[in-house]
């Protein structure tokens, strides 16, 4: 994986490449624009030294006497690389050939006042100039004054080199650009991007529950803005949290409270209403029906007080586990006998299964499981065992409704019911809570599925529980 600061959609990337863009968009336009002037005026920096050093050679030599325009004395005179031209004539050819001499070029050679120059191409120039020399060979004794066109190709010295040191130098000059903008862009992008990460580290925090987080409001005065905002939001949320602790935790005291103040009425209801589950032969009808409504509502109010009870104890961290070797075949069989729901839930399960488990709290965790499949689901309702890589295995397998993907995972908290799914509930909203609550402590996991039209509540346990 890429680091942060080499990811293209990183904001310090992402700064840093437009500064260098903008460097390199002004800047490189700036150097094109200053090596196309530089390059014309190096050429014609060239251009004017080569065409004075061709004129100072032959205003020296105007007016010059000869013995006799021939080759020989000539090429005594002018310098080797002249092409000399007399009356049309080709006195000596240098290194221009006279058929390639552009007509105008060579009418323009008509004065000795005037010196004509042509660029060829990047690295010569070609150069003329007349002069009049003075033939002493004349018999009739006079000096004749004849025009000698000179006519010469030179080099433009040093235009390339000096152009490769300008390119050199705007090369430098860019790159050396780059760098600082790049350098200004990582910058500029690291003031903005430190505080971010430093906001996210800490929002990060927050949202892991340490709402203590608070931030330095320095800096940038819209990161700054931006930091005393989330220090606002974080106190607002810390103070809202708190309250909704206190409160939950009022209400966990509440029921606690409560629950252990109906145990001291139902530990004398219960008797009675025992009392009256065995006189109900011999009541009258409405009596009859009347003892058999208010034992049945006393049996559950202290099965839910019970629940409640050891709910406070899983609330508070209290519930404690009493581990032993256990084989959960067995503790399963008692379970059901128990119950009496041997004749009614299949047991499918291999000779024994030994694990280390605290047998009354799996106990409470299958008794809810099967009293749920039966009061909710449709039979056969199974139970199955089986042990698989260091885990116990325990499905409670049922043929009812089903459970909607929705609600397979609220069905495990307090209070639900799954009315519309699962038929009216008789039970009170605990059973399923605190199984899962048990099997937590046990270090296992507990969930529900629908499989080719049953529902399966799967529980798997450690074997060798290390839990204390």
């Amino acid at each position: 994986m890429r680091p942060t600061w080499l990811r293209v959609d990183g904001l310090r990337t992402r700064l840093v490449l437009v500064f260098i863009a903008i460097v390199v968009i002004i800047a490189g336009g700036t150097a094109g624009v200053v090596s196309f002037m530089a390059r014309s005026w190096i050429y014609s920096n060239a251009q004017d030294v080569a065409t004075a050093q061709f004129r100072d050679e032959l205003q020296s030599l105007n007016g010059m006497s000869v013995d006799g325009l021939t080759p020989a004395n000539l090429s005594q005179v002018f310098p080797s690389d002249m092409t000399l031209i007399s009356g049309g004539d080709v006195i000596l050819q240098g290194s221009v050939d006279p058929s390639t001499i552009p007509p105008s070029f060579d009418s323009g050679l008509d004065s000795t006042k005037l010196i004509r120059f042509e660029r060829l191409d990047s690295q010569r120039i070609l150069l003329g100039m007349s002069v009049y020399v003075m033939d002493t060979s004349s018999e009739d004794g006079y000096d004749d004054q004849t025009l000698v066109k000179a006519v010469t190709v030179r080099p433009l010295v040093g235009v390339q080199d000096k152009f490769d040191d300008l390119l050199r130098a705007v090369g430098l000059t860019l790159a050396a650009g780059v760098l600082v903008s790049g350098l200004l862009g990582l910058w500029i992008a690291s003031t903005l991007v430190r505080p971010l990460k430093r906001l996210d580290d800490a929002a990060a925090r927050a949202a892991d529950g340490d709402l203590s987080v608070r931030l330095p409001e320095d800096g940038v005065a819209e990161l700054a803005q931006v930091t005393t905002t989330f220090n606002n939001l974080v106190a607002r949320n810390e103070a809202v949290i708190t309250g909704l602790e206190e409160s939950e935790e009022q209400a966990r005291r509440f029921v606690a409270d409560v629950s252990h103040e109906l145990r001291t009425p139902l530990a004398a209801l219960v008797p009675v209403s025992e009392i009256l589950r065995e006189e109900i032969p011999n009541l009258p009808p409405d009596a009859a029906a009347a003892a058999r409504i208010v034992s049945s509502e006393i049996g559950k109010l202290a099965r839910l007080v019970e629940d409640l009870i050891e709910m406070s104890r899983h609330d508070s961290q209290q519930a404690k586990l009493v581990l032993d070797d256990v084989d959960l075949v067995e503790l399963a069989e008692r379970t059901l006998a128990s119950r009496g729901w041997t004749d009614t839930v299949e047991l499918d399960a291999p000779e024994s299964i030994s694990a280390r488990v605290d047998s009354r709290r799996i106990d409470v965790v299958v008794a809810n499981l099967v009293g749920n499949a039966l009061r909710h689901g449709s039979p056969p309702v199974r139970v199955e065992l089986s042990a698989e890589s260091g885990y116990a295995v325990i499905a409670v397998v049922d043929h009812g409704p089903g459970i909607s993907p929705q609600d397979r995972q609220a069905v495990f908290r307090r209070f639900y019911k799954v009315d519309t799914a699962r038929g009216r509930s008789e039970g009170s909203g605990l059973g399923l809570s605190l199984a899962v609550e048990n099997v937590h402590l046990h270090g296992g996991t507990i969930g529900v599925d629908q499989v080719d039209g049953r529902t399966v509540f799967t529980v798997r346990l450690p074997i060798d529980n290390q839990y204390p």
